[in-house]
């Protein structure tokens, strides 16, 4: 079985910035930066990747560029669990919506668009967002406009993302 999402890579322009200023808020596992990227829809376990692909291959004539990451937040209802940053709500709804139609699963209302940055483990002080640093006030980083096929595979030092196709 395979473990399959659609996805887009992201470059973060301050990852090391970012890492070393968050370290007073909180304890955390990191992303590794070659793993950084958007999730666009999650698919779950499959025996083969040939029927999605054929399903996704509209996707390549939908114009795309890159998004921006700007802002940075948090998931976990009491206590955060994910940091991660921010891209357009908007454009990422709508592209979502296609590609969940096309993958033929249902459109996922919870879909908030951003990239996983660490996996929090411990909080010091939830004040980070009061924080004034230098990076905060520009684009962070950007998301791919190319838009993959990806297999993600557990191994011990972590998930490998290997691209299967490119729409």
């Amino acid at each position: 079985m395979m473990r399959l999402f659609v996805g887009s890579f992201a470059h973060v322009e301050f990852y090391d910035e970012i890492r070393r200023d968050m370290q007073s808020f909180f304890d955390a596992k990191w992303v590794e930066p070659k793993n950084l990227h958007l999730t666009w829809l999650f698919l779950g376990e499959h025996k083969s990747a040939a029927p999605i692909i054929d399903r996704l291959q509209p996707l390549k004539m939908i114009p795309r560029t890159p998004l921006s990451l700007q802002g940075f937040g948090t998931f976990g209802s009491e206590t955060p669990r994910i940091f991660y940053l921010k891209t357009s709500q908007v454009i990422t709804s709508i592209l979502h919506d296609k590609i969940a139609g096309m993958a033929g699963t249902h459109r996922h209302d919870m879909f908030h668009p951003h990239v996983t940055m660490a996996r929090i483990k411990k909080v010091h002080s939830l004040n980070y967002e009061k924080i004034d640093k230098p990076w905060m006030s520009q684009p962070l980083g950007s998301i791919e406009s190319a838009i993959y096929l990806i297999e993600s595979r557990m191994t011990p030092t972590g998930p490998v993302y290997i691209p299967l196709e490119e729409f």
